[in-house]
């Protein structure tokens, strides 16, 4: 049986913008958002102390983005799209309320998609909350156990 790795991509209050290209796409259509939508992903919502229970791509929260440009939350200092690629995916809004999102893939890795990279960059803005209540970022790869991979024991 070959491994199944599920890719999370999370923010909780914050931006993250970022692109995803598997070396050989194999396998994994979509993995880049070349379709130019979430085909093959699945996107989720909640909270900063729930993230994230809800099923689903909310637009707003979960964004294709295939216009280059700058990011205004970043002083028009951080390109939308990273150099080179022409898509890629936002997490996040500009509205309050503690929201979170996340984005998952999975796919079986075998011999054709073994090697894969992605690009991001994450606005994380200081709401003087907290150290305990800060936005945050997360990301995990997992097997197919549901556990996480890490990349120390590989």
């Amino acid at each position: 049986m070959k491994p199944i790795i599920n890719i999370f991509f999370q923010i909780i209050m914050g931006i993250f913008i970022f692109s995803y290209s598997v070396y050989s796409q194999n396998g994994c259509p979509n993995a880049d958002f070349s379709f130019q939508d979430f085909t093959n992903w699945q996107g989720f919502t909640g909270t900063y102390s729930a993230c994230c229970p809800t099923p689903g791509i909310v637009p707003g929260r979960h964004t294709i983005i295939n216009t280059p440009g700058t990011d205004a939350n970043a002083c028009n200092n951080l390109q939308v799209l990273p150099p080179g690629l022409s898509v890629g995916a936002r997490l996040g809004n500009e509205s309050t309320g503690a929201q979170a999102e996340r984005l998952r893939y999975s796919l079986v890795v075998d011999a054709s998609n073994s090697l894969f990279f992605y690009r991001y960059a994450v606005v994380l803005e200081d709401p003087n909350h907290s150290p305990s209540e800060q936005p945050k970022f997360d990301i995990k790869v997992l097997n197919a156990s549901n556990q996480v991979i890490d990349p120390m024991t590989i």
